[in-house]
């Protein structure tokens, strides 16, 4: 099987290549079993952080800089991440950009998504801040679709502007509409066509030729409450596989901020100048070489995202999200290939395993905010399972076998109450299946490696990559604006702006 090429399994070997263990005759190097089980043990302790939006962001990139912006803002830095890339994902598509892959066939930048943020976290906002940046001077950058009214306007507006983008905000409202009203329902058979471009067509009363689209294509991005989704989109129709076409991201609130700390956003003229490198930055990235072309793969790419999905087997394959939404967010990490190959400012260049392995992150925060929502449909089932594994947790931290009968004994009378027959033991015996080990070395001489120093030391390795990282991606942008200037390009793209164009408001309020 290929070794993944990224920087987080370079540091992986780097650190264990450094690890020794003592025996009789002096120092040795780890066993093969030794590392795949310290690289087990640290995996699963990266899976239990928080996940860090800021992984989606290569340091010194022109993403990065974008939340720099939002740096005096309570914003999650989900939004204006998303809102940037969606827009990138737009503009490729409205200019033509597709992907190549071998024995698949062309795949095109059009990505769904839909973010979820609590009420009152200025989701808009953050949508209109990056559509004023990414401007072209009074006119948006992409064109876009006007939200449907109806499901006979919908498909003659896309008819007149197919490829364009689609922003919907309250979408759980939209999706609603979509499953009750009767002048809305043939929307759904349409998006389910046209999510893989296949044909859709209409005829109204009034009409003898049939309205056909042959290969529709567009960019979703909705915007939602995290809090009333569930209200708004019963459990049938979220694992039905319309919602399941969607990638869904979950924005969380800021740890290092809150709203009582801003009360006015984008305020003092330092952030016009930064509005302007970045309009700059995205103007230069919009005049790269073959930013609207075929987007060709390099040779191991293929190879990395096999290994991906086959390593997703003990991880996310383990987990109570449905198949169907690991199965197509996987998918959709092949669409998100162009559009990050354009944001590092690369798209002359094959796609390689750098941009290979960032779309693998944000396929990762797609799973784990899929979950979080399934899991938001039973949270009493979510709640048992998290009760035994931390009552499991304690038990194995004071030494104590972790048996069916120990973690009763643990729960109170009430607790025990909520739990049916084997239920207990049934929990038991999913956790054990993905808890690791709890010793990682079983020699006869009773050695262990502290599991934590390596993972400190994994730490420092991945500081020291990340440090080229930075430098890398500095060195991208600036390349980028030096042939943009010297060349200078002639208008940020090619769309024609009628009067379909629907920009976003670019007022101030709202959240």
């Amino acid at each position: 099987m290929p070794k993944p090429n990224t920087k987080s399994s370079k540091a992986v070997d780097l650190t264990l290549d450094e690890v020794r263990v003592k025996t009789r005759r002096g120092w040795r190097k780890l066993k093969s079993e030794e590392r795949t089980e310290l690289v087990r043990m640290m995996s699963v302790r990266v899976t239990e952080q928080p996940f860090d939006v800021m992984r989606l962001a290569p340091k010194g990139s022109f993403l990065a800089r974008m939340l720099r912006h939002f740096d005096d803002t309570d914003i999650s830095y989900s939004m204006p991440l998303m809102s940037t890339v969606m827009f990138a994902a737009s503009w490729l598509t409205q200019n033509g950009a597709s992907l190549a892959v071998p024995g698949v066939g062309t795949i095109r930048p059009t990505l769904w998504n839909i973010g979820l943020a609590e009420s009152g976290s200025s989701k808009t906002l953050a949508s209109e801040e990056v559509a004023a940046i990414l401007s072209d001077g009074d006119e948006p950058s992409v064109s876009f679709l006007a939200p449907p009214q109806s499901a006979p306007q919908w498909i003659i507006d896309l008819a007149e502007q197919n490829g364009s983008f689609w922003f919907q905000d309250e979408v759980g409202k939209l999706f609603q509409s979509i499953f009750t009203q009767s002048n809305m329902v043939q929307l759904k058979p349409w998006l389910l066509h046209a999510y893989s471009h296949q044909p859709i067509s209409n005829r109204l009363k009034s009409e003898e030729a049939k309205l056909r689209i042959d290969k529709p294509a567009f960019t979703f991005h909705g915007l939602t409450v995290l809090e009333t989704w569930s209200s708004e989109i019963d459990m049938s129709s979220m694992l039905d596989g319309f919602c399941q076409r969607m990638n869904y991201y979950v924005a969380e609130p800021r740890t290092d901020t809150d709203m009582y700390d801003h009360f006015l956003y984008f305020a003092g003229g330092t952030h016009d100048t930064r509005r302007a490198e970045l309009r700059q930055i995205w103007q230069a990235l919009c005049a790269q070489e073959n930013a609207g072309g075929e987007y060709s793969l390099d040779d191991e790419v293929v190879p990395y995202l096999e290994s991906w999905w086959r390593s997703l087997r003990e991880t996310w394959g383990r987990s109570d999200l449905p198949r169907s939404f690991i199965r197509r967010i996987g998918f959709a990490t092949l669409r998100y290939l162009p559009v990050l190959q354009f944001l590092l400012g690369k798209s002359r260049r094959k796609i390689d395993v750098e941009t290979a392995e960032l779309a693998t992150r944000f396929a990762d925060y797609h799973f784990r905010s899929a979950l979080t929502l399934i899991q938001r449909y039973d949270a009493s089932a979510t709640s048992k399972v998290q009760r035994i594994a931390g009552v499991s947790k304690r038990l194995a931290d004071d030494g104590k076998p972790v048996t069916k009968r120990n973690v009763t004994r643990k729960l109170s009378r009430a607790q025990r109450a909520d739990f049916e027959g084997d239920e207990i033991a049934a929990i038991l015996d999913a956790l054990s299946q993905v808890e690791p080990a709890a010793l990682l070395f079983d020699g006869t001489d009773g050695r262990k490696a502290n599991a934590e120093a390596i993972r400190q030391r994994h730490d420092a390795t991945l500081t020291r990559l990340n440090g080229n990282e930075r430098k890398r991606n500095e060195r991208r942008v600036r390349e980028v604006l030096s042939r943009w200037r010297a060349e200078a390009p002639d208008p940020l793209h090619q769309a024609d702006h009628d009067n379909k164009v629907v920009p976003i408001p670019l007022s101030r309020t709202g959240t």
